[in-house]
């Protein structure tokens, strides 16, 4: 396999789910992103003191911004290339012949696609580098706890209960554990705000924000994908192991096990 090296956060390896013939879900090849270490590091090591700071100066939060904050020059926001730049090349880093090659590459299209219906559904720019990684920390999150909508028969907290009453408890305690839409807007603003007082992320360019929005949509389909395959499948094995993708890729770019991190309308906390 082919080294690719990218200024992108990263890429988290679903290597232990199986390509079927039901559903394509090729493996990505890892990259390598050292261009990028002081922006992660920046966001592991700051974050909650930042938002500390902040939050000291308002004397509290009184709910989530409506607008954001008026800048000269909005850094996290890019101008977009109309071709992808990630799916043919991590196509062609894998391995199989010119047909998977192929097949590998309109799966990961799918994945950015994906990705931009869900900007355009919720009115957020999708070439915003900050919405990129909402929807990789969030929708990361409530994969791991079983938080996403599914059928009610097949849907693992339902599954949880031993009586109808029970059910609809369970179901009604995960509810309250969704990420809703207003904690949603705070942690873009929040991320918008923490990226642009970044001096290396302000350097970046467009290609380079690109790549970085497409691995986070691709490294976060490949984990929905097989999230997805399981809950219908009704396999939990492929279950746990997506429970596992979702939070290897949350606790390497936010640098704290997954329990530390929670939401609210002050936005993301690291406990």
């Amino acid at each position: 396999m082919k080294k690719i090296l990218l200024s992108v956060i990263f890429i988290t390896v679903f290597s232990n789910v199986g390509v079927t013939a039901q559903v394509f879900i090729p493996q990505p090849p890892v990259v390598y992103i050292p261009q990028l270490d002081p922006v992660r590091m920046h966001l592991q090591q700051q974050m909650f003191q930042q938002m500390m700071a902040a939050e000291s100066r308002k004397g509290g939060a009184k709910g989530a911004k409506s607008s954001p904050p008026a800048k000269a020059v909005d850094y996290t926001v890019y101008n977009p290339r109309q071709e992808k730049f990630l799916p043919k090349l991590m196509a062609q880093a894998g391995k199989g012949n010119a047909a998977e090659q192929r097949q590998a590459e309109q799966f990961y299209n799918s994945q950015i696609e994906m990705y931009e219906r869900t900007a355009a559904n919720h009115r957020y720019p999708a070439s915003d580098v900050a919405f990129a990684l909402v929807y990789f920390i969030t929708n990361s999150y409530e994969i791991y706890y079983d938080l996403k909508k599914v059928p009610r028969e097949k849907d693992p907290w339902a599954k949880r209960a031993k009586n109808l009453f029970e059910e609809i408890v369970l179901l009604d305690e995960k509810k309250t554990r969704m990420v809703t839409p207003e904690q949603d807007r705070a942690i873009y603003f929040q991320l918008k705000d923490m990226l642009s007082a970044k001096p290396e992320f302000r350097k970046m360019t467009d290609e380079q924000k690109q790549k970085m929005t497409e691995t986070l949509a691709i490294t976060f389909g490949v984990v929905f994908e097989g999230y997805m395959k399981g809950i219908n499948a009704e396999d939990k094995k492929l279950i746990e192991q997506a429970h596992e993708a979702a939070k290897q890729g949350l606790e390497k770019l936010l640098g704290v096990p997954i329990d530390k991190i929670k939401f609210n309308l002050s936005g993301l906390q690291l406990q």
